[in-house]
């Protein structure tokens, strides 16, 4: 069977929902291949700013599991929590997140149907299944993930860096839930070059573990060991691994005429692990380049609206990890650097400010803690909590 469209995409990701969803805003002819029947779980920690969510003219909130009050964060035996502005994060599911983009979008969908290979030529793109049949397009945006077939088959990305993950979700006892819901925990110190995270949804957790360059058996033994300190017992929990392909260097992410998107294109940040903001981002530069005339200029726009802040990351992300316990007590216990982090999220700032905030406040930050201690010292901690409240805009 062969059928022209303007746009084939592979995919039903965030980056693949959200190309669809503005090029059927344009009217344009797009075909949306998916290899599994939707919704299909997708191991992910789910956390987004709603600024993101606001790039759509439609309101999610038929898929947010829930709202986020505050952060904790945790090194060895010290933890800190810290109050967020109201209504800067949400948490999400990937099944119902990825299927609730693509309904909304006026494109042709065909589930359980997976490439087997993509040939580009001068005027179009065709894809091949493993079922036999074969759909041609004048262009294709790759949404199909870190192990991407389309990038494979067009010989893009060959030299990906990919870090690993497991993620479980976590039934667990009504006290266990309400003392970790509304309040996703970071825990460093446990594992080399990574982190754990508990992610609240509406009724369990979500529960993960992500490092550059593991031992066998680490992640687990790991993940496992961390949990059931927290009273989050594993037991016989199906554990979900997936890569996470690590942005550290500009790569091959297009050609003439197909564009990689989100996971595909490699863009999860090196620092926080973080991919949907980037897979949205991503979607919607590659529908809107394709809608523009321009796909050429597709890499370019990755690159500096995207690459540039992730090699920051890079070197932010050495900085921590080699130096944990400093940047644990002059910049994770620090309010200012989480809410410039919220800032990142909802794409209100990039690295380079990130990192001037950090720097910036510290004076203020340790200023506002001594102070703070002396009046907990003199008057008890009420006095303490004023001080800090007076200076911490949340």
């Amino acid at each position: 069977m062969s059928d022209i469209y303007d746009v084939v995409i592979v995919g039903a990701g965030p980056g693949g929902g959200t190309a669809a969803y503005f090029l059927g805003e344009a009217r344009r002819r797009v075909l949306v291949l998916e290899k599994e029947s939707l919704p299909r779980y997708k191991p992910c920690g789910g956390g987004l700013s709603s600024r993101l969510l606001e790039q759509f003219p439609f309101s999610f909130e038929p898929v947010i599991e829930s709202r986020v009050k505050e952060i904790s964060y945790a090194l060895g035996k010290h933890t800190v929590t810290i109050r967020l502005p109201a209504n800067t994060m949400r948490m999400v599911m990937r099944d119902g997140f990825d299927t609730f983009i693509l309904a909304h979008a006026n494109v042709e969908v065909r589930q359980g149907v997976a490439v087997k290979k993509v040939h580009e030529l001068e005027d179009r793109v065709i894809v091949e299944t493993g079922h036999g049949d074969r759909f041609e397009g004048r262009y294709l945006i790759a949404s199909d993930g870190a192990n991407s077939i389309v990038a494979r088959s067009l010989g893009l990305r060959q030299d990906r860096l990919l870090a690993a993950a497991i993620e479980v979700e976590v039934p667990v006892p009504p006290d266990t839930f309400a003392r970790l819901a509304d309040t996703p925990t970071f825990i460093f110190g446990e594992i080399r070059l990574g982190y754990l995270w508990i992610f609240p949804k509406s009724k369990h957790l979500s529960v993960g573990i992500g490092a550059l360059h593991p031992k066998p058996g680490e992640l687990q033994a790991t993940l496992r060991r961390v949990m059931a300190r927290y009273g989050i017992p594993l037991d016989d929990a199906p554990l979900h691994g997936h890569p996470l392909p690590i942005y550290t260097r500009r790569e091959p992410i297009a050609s003439r005429r197909t564009l990689l998107v989100g996971d595909a294109a490699g863009l999860v940040d090196p620092f926080s692990g973080e991919g949907i903001r980037f897979a949205v981002k991503s979607g919607r530069l590659a529908a809107e380049t394709i809608l523009a005339g321009h796909p050429e200029r597709y890499p370019g726009l990755i690159h500096r609206q995207i690459g540039l802040n992730h090699t920051l990351a890079v070197g932010l992300g050495l900085l921590f990890y080699h130096l944990p316990g400093l940047c644990y007590v002059l910049g994770v216990r620090n309010p200012f650097a989480t809410y410039a982090f919220v800032d990142l999220l909802s794409d209100q700032a990039g690295y380079a400010e990130v990192i001037l905030r950090l720097f910036g406040s510290l004076p203020v930050f340790l200023l506002t803690e001594s102070v703070a201690a002396l009046a907990g010292l003199l008057g008890g901690p009420e006095h303490q909590d004023r001080i800090r409240k007076a200076v911490y805009p949340a």
